[in-house]
């Protein structure tokens, strides 16, 4: 006999076993695969979103070069982006986003747990648990070269996509700031200077402009502008003072007159009216201080505020003249006619020193603003070149300001250029987990795998002579001929395993169809 053919005797050999010992073979194989997908049922599905990012290398380099360079670095860039998007900053940031450690039933065990963790606050504990369950749950791939993947796994489909959605968003929020944390510092210290800047320069110009309306005040009052001015007011001076000295003069003799005609004292010829009229008198001197300093005795300014003057003074004479009438016993018109001077006199003492004041007052400020003249004009050179200075480095930070918003725009939309949201998370339709064809085809193979042996371990325990050859071998005996087996009752009770094997994969059928159909309407 050939190889050939003792291969094929062995081969037929083997199937021979399998068929004699098929029910060793179909029995295991039914019970895994029913195991496997009865127990496909009582798991926990498994919902999987995923979103995709685009990381684009900001390196700009011509094709040629771009062959020639290493990417490694880009690489590197990617792998770290990787373990940052899983990073404890990152989960910190998208628990914050989902309010998940404001959860009170985990805020209840964290605090259950506390004497466990004396060194952590509840917040910390809520923190880590939450941490350690994100990174279970999150997974990230690269495809290609640009390209990363964020998934996540959840029991809960509309979970899986909210965590997915917001990660990727968290991770690109995260990128921008990074990518502009520079150009936003630069910005908001232009900001701040700016606005130091510029109310030091509105400061400095309301400065300026209330030194000119001094100056402008200071031109246009009323006072000595020149020496021209000034003699004629240093005369006006000199007149007033002899005037006064006069006055006063004419004031002491009057007195001793008078007290000579009545010993019993002077009467008091003050009233209302004449106290009234005299401050009007009082004002008129000063008004004619002012005038004499740009007229003279003959220009229509003072003649008119002289005969003013004058008709007041004979208006206080009456007053005063009938006062002493009307207050006095005595038929002595002399008296009154010297009480009457002597009030006037007073009255011109005081008119003539205010007139003296107001006069000295003018010569004071003239001689005052040739001492301040050099140094207002040094004032308000002053000023100006600090308006200047202030408005130079004003419009030196706004031009800074202004440039680093440019250039924040500008670095965004390349920021959102190079790191973009690809493909958006999708709410998952169904589970991925568990797979039912595969784990149909796994209990297929691990049943086929048992029942194979089983056989083997039967076959290897059954030392029993079946063929020809091994009663020759053994008994080294030829053999004269052979009974073939005649066993009805051995034929019916197969028949019966048959029918039974059949009715058990008919009901697994059965069983699976319908948990298949349920599990279907429940999904819908």
């Amino acid at each position: 006999m050939s190889l050939e053919n003792s291969e094929q005797l062995d081969l037929r050999k083997y199937l021979a076993v399998i068929r004699k010992r098929k029910i060793l073979l179909i029995l295991p194989f039914l019970g895994v695969l029913f195991t496997v997908m009865l127990g496909s049922f009582f798991m926990e599905p498994i919902y999987r979103s995923s979103t995709t990012l685009l990381v684009v290398d900001p390196r700009l380099l011509p094709r040629s070069v771009e062959r020639m360079a290493s990417d490694a670095s880009f690489q590197d860039h990617m792998d770290a982006l990787k373990r940052e998007i899983t990073s404890r900053d990152y989960l910190k940031r998208l628990i914050k986003t989902l309010q998940w450690d404001e959860n009170p039933e985990l805020r209840a065990q964290a605090e259950e747990q506390k004497a466990n963790y004396p060194d952590l606050t509840v917040d910390e504990i809520v923190e880590r648990w939450l941490i350690d369950v994100l990174r279970k749950k999150i997974s990230l791939r690269r495809q290609g070269s640009d390209l990363l993947t964020i998934v996540v796994q959840d029991k809960n489909p509309n979970r899986a996509l909210l965590l997915a959605k917001t990660l990727a968003q968290v991770s690109v929020d995260e990128t921008l700031r990074r990518e502009l944390s520079g150009v936003r510092g630069a910005l908001e210290f232009s900001n701040e200077q700016l606005a130091i800047y510029k109310q030091q320069l509105e400061d400095s110009e309301e400065e300026l402009r209330l030194f000119r309306e001094k100056m402008v005040r200071q031109t246009l009052s009323d006072g000595v502008k020149d020496q021209e001015n000034l003699s004629r007011v240093s005369s006006e001076t000199s007149t007033a003072e002899a005037d006064l000295r006069q006055a006063e003069k004419t004031v002491t003799s009057l007195t001793i007159r008078l007290q000579n005609l009545a010993p019993g004292g002077l009467i008091s010829v003050s009233n209302a009216r004449i106290s009234n009229m005299k401050a009007q008198y009082y004002d008129l001197a000063r008004e004619l201080a002012r005038q004499l300093i740009n007229y003279t005795w003959r220009d229509a300014q003072v003649i008119v505020l002289a005969d003013e003057i004058g008709l007041l003074r004979e208006e206080m004479r009456a007053e005063i003249d009938q006062i002493c009438r009307e207050t006095t016993s005595t038929n002595n018109p002399l008296y009154c006619q010297l009480l009457q001077d002597l009030e006037l006199a007073k009255t011109d003492v005081v008119f003539y020193r205010n007139k003296w004041e107001a006069l000295n007052n003018y010569v004071a400020e003239y001689e005052h603003s040739l001492v301040q003249g050099p140094q207002q004009q040094l004032t308000l050179e002053r000023l100006q070149d600090k308006v200047k200075s202030n408005r130079k480095i004003y419009q030196m930070f706004l031009d800074q300001s202004q440039g680093a918003q440019i250039q924040e725009a500008a670095h965004r939309t390349a920021a959102e250029g190079r790191f973009r949201i690809m493909e958006p998370a999708m709410l998952p339709l169904k589970p991925i987990s568990p797979n039912r064809r595969r784990l149909a085809m796994l209990g297929c193979a691990m049943g086929t795998l048992l029942g194979l042996s089983l056989i083997f371990l039967v076959e290897y325990l059954d030392h029993s002579l079946t063929t020809v050859e091994e009663v020759e071998h053994y008994l080294g005996l030829p053999v004269l001929g052979t009974i073939p087996r005649m066993n009805l009752r051995s034929s019916k009770r197969s028949r019966k395993v048959r029918i039974t094997v059949f009715v058990v994969l008919g009901m697994l059928v059965v069983v699976l169809i319908v948990i298949f159909i349920k599990q279907r309407m429940v999904g819908a």
